[in-house]
């Protein structure tokens, strides 16, 4: 507010409020998620260290990371080496893929919730947040990229009302 003056401060205050939590429920909350579907699919079919490759999931989740890269190699490792036969290895290696691309529709439909702005501004400000400046980055970017959203928005609308 002592920026942006008490008019324009209150909304970018609850603006940055809104694409934090849009962010950390976005990102975070679907990793959560994602973790969640991998482990309770690899301890169903009762697959070794499911709650290590759990974690590691959550982990490359968080850092938006593909998960591909844990459940890749136990789908590979229930096709050769285990002792499933081929409908049990189909079916979690189907519920593994689903578990691993969950993410590709949560995500926009939280990170988009409750923000002044578009999904894809948040999503592009929080990745390039990441790749910038790592976890805190993300959340940084995302509000950055939410503000100049906001003012751009501000600035194109009062150069086209009439005078």
């Amino acid at each position: 507010m002592r920026i942006a003056g008490p008019e324009r401060g209150a909304p970018f205050a609850r603006l940055t409020t809104a694409t934090i939590r849009a962010v950390a429920l976005g990102v975070v909350g679907v990793a959560a998620i994602q973790a969640l579907l991998v482990g309770m699919t690899l301890l169903l079919f009762g697959v070794p260290g499911a709650g290590l490759l759990t974690l590691i999931t959550l982990v490359l989740a968080i850092l938006q990371l593909p998960v591909v890269v844990v459940t890749l190699p136990v789908i590979a490792w229930v096709w050769l080496a285990a002792d499933y036969g081929a409908l049990q290895a189909a079916l979690l290696t189907l519920m593994l893929l689903v578990a691993g691309l969950v993410d590709n529709v949560l995500k926009p439909l939280f990170l988009g919730r409750g923000v002044d702005a578009p999904m894809p501004v948040i999503l592009i400000g929080a990745l390039g947040g990441m790749v910038y400046n790592g976890i805190q980055g993300m959340f940084v970017g995302a509000v950055v990229l939410a503000i100049g959203y906001q003012l751009l928005m501000g600035w194109i609308s009062e150069g086209a009302a009439p005078e």
